[in-house]
């Protein structure tokens, strides 16, 4: 699992985010292995019980997803903010999944020129 270092962490304290960032996929891993079904970002948060933002889940769920070890599937249900989620999955029978590459968008001149930034 993948921790990305964008507040300039110290070694020590980027040691233990990646330390907490694999054990908070070991453990949105075993969540889908105990349920046996496909799950959304907040489905995983209600029953992992972990103590993190909901954005951390989707973070390491779609970490997962590029590792081959989960899959996006293409079914919604209604999250805990009211807005349809996917549903995600363990790959059929074990079997790793193909790469998920999420999409972005390309900057252009114009929404530089718009007073768009990151």
């Amino acid at each position: 699992m993948t921790f990305f270092n964008t507040i300039d962490e110290t070694p020590e304290e980027l040691a233990e985010s990646q330390a907490k960032a694999k054990t908070q996929g070991e453990k949105i891993l075993d969540c889908f292995y105990s349920c046996d079904e496909p799950l959304s970002p907040s489905m995983v948060l209600a029953r992992s019980e972990l103590n993190c933002p909901i954005t951390s889940i989707r973070r390491a769920m779609t970490n997962l997803s590029t590792e081959g070890q989960l899959q996006k599937t293409n079914d919604y249900v209604k999250g805990i903010y009211g807005k349809r989620e996917h549903l995600w999955a363990l790959p059929p029978d074990g079997e790793q999944s193909e790469s998920y590459t999420q999409s972005s968008l390309e900057f252009s001149k114009a929404s530089a020129s718009s007073g768009l930034s990151r």
